[in-house]
């Protein structure tokens, strides 16, 4: 069988089929008669990445150095070969392997190895995008300032470190093995852990209810059917998001710590012409005051003291003793706009409601919030649509 029917093939179990434990056979297999392919070697490397992060068994440094050492041995015999495109594309996978272990000046090194050698794909933007995030954080938490990106600097792998090179030499060889029969542990019951997810240039919102949080990322590489979005709860708070992106070598990832627990049994997954729609159930019915966890998250508390707030009407009123009653809601009417307010108001608890009802009636009807932190202590102001001004009669 020709090679190419064979790395298609793995290729196909690793990112179709979501098998990277048969994919690493497969790999190995094309290995043993053709040890020098570099397209095998990157792709071992790719497969051990998601044992690492996927599998509990699997979670371990000699997955890890496998993964780096195939790399490795991959670029030194693109750079042998004196190949452009290949050494371009091998730095790139360094890139998303140290991207991946949050490791980002290591990644920014390796991603401008891989634009200095001419290596682009629709998703490289993506995640330059992602990177110059990741960099500006990294460098606020250090106190100092970024800019970007520098795609101008010049090549860094030839400084690569001794450690990794030592790392190589060791694995390649040890006890005489080579490189591609490296021995790993084998497992039949393998435990999902959460995959650490980078994601390509897009946005991200969401809304919740009483027992629901609806996550959307609106980006216009989609795959074409539910099915082939992978979605993961680990440890209930830990979500993680993953699909091939067609007709390329990239991943679209997504990982986030949400501020509370999910059931992460109870997944619903929608795709839309430009957004995917993720809606998970809430372990308990408490409000959340962002989607993503930080260290001082906590319930948002219950304030019997009376809220006075000034409106526009001529009388005060008290929104904290507002009372609200489901049996008021109207039926949703399809797939309009008033039945998706409809639905949210009907699904949402008291303090939403509380909150969607003062900012509708404070802002005279041009902004709506679910938070009722956020404005039980304010007035909401008026905001007109763009182009639009207030008018005081």
């Amino acid at each position: 069988m020709p090679i190419e029917t064979d790395l298609k093939r793995a290729y196909k179990t690793l990112y179709d089929d979501k098998n990277p434990l048969q994919a690493l056979e497969d790999y190995d297999t094309i290995l043993k008669n053709n040890s020098q392919n570099i397209t095998a070697l990157v792709y071992k490397a790719a497969s051990l990445e998601k044992l690492y992060y996927g599998f509990a068994d699997w979670h371990n440094e000699e997955t890890l150095d496998g993964a780096k050492s195939s790399l490795q041995l991959a670029l030194e015999i693109a750079k042998n070969r004196g190949s452009k495109s290949k050494i371009g594309f091998v730095n790139f996978r360094f890139f998303i392997h140290y991207f991946n272990n949050k490791e980002y000046d290591e990644a920014n090194k390796f991603f401008q190895d891989a634009k200095a050698h001419g290596y682009t794909d629709p998703t490289v933007h993506m995640w330059e995008d992602r990177l110059n995030t990741k960099l500006k954080k990294l460098a606020k938490k250090k106190g100092a300032t970024v800019t970007g990106v520098d795609i101008n600097r010049k090549s860094d792998s030839e400084g690569m470190s001794s450690a990794m090179k030592d790392a190589s030499n060791i694995a390649a060889s040890n006890a005489g093995i080579p490189i591609q029969n490296l021995a790993l542990p084998a497992t039949n019951n393998s435990v999902p852990l959460p995959q650490p997810q980078d994601t390509p240039k897009f946005r991200t919102d969401w809304y919740q209810t009483s027992n629901s949080i609806t996550l959307s990322l609106f980006t216009t590489n989609l795959p074409p059917k539910e099915s082939d979005v992978n979605v993961t709860i680990s440890r209930d708070q830990h979500l993680s998001v993953s699909f091939n992106i067609p007709d390329t070598g990239s991943e679209f990832q997504y990982n986030v710590k949400l501020a509370k627990e999910v059931v992460s049994t109870d997944i619903k997954i929608k795709i839309f012409t430009k957004k995917l729609e993720i809606t998970l159930a809430k372990k308990d019915n408490s409000q959340w005051n962002s989607l993503e966890g930080t260290s001082d998250d906590s319930d948002v508390n219950n304030n019997d003291t009376t809220l006075n707030y000034p409106t526009s009407s001529k009388r005060a009123i008290d929104w904290s003793k507002l009372n609200i009653d489901d049996e008021d809601d109207n039926e949703e009417q399809g797939g309009s706009v008033d039945g998706f307010f409809q639905k949210l108001y009907k699904d949402a608890d008291p303090d939403t409601r509380r909150a969607m009802m003062k900012s509708f009636v404070e802002s005279n009807g041009t902004a709506l919030n679910t938070n009722w932190d956020d404005v039980k202590e304010k007035s909401v102001e008026t905001s007109p649509p763009e182009g639009m001004e207030v008018k005081h009669w």
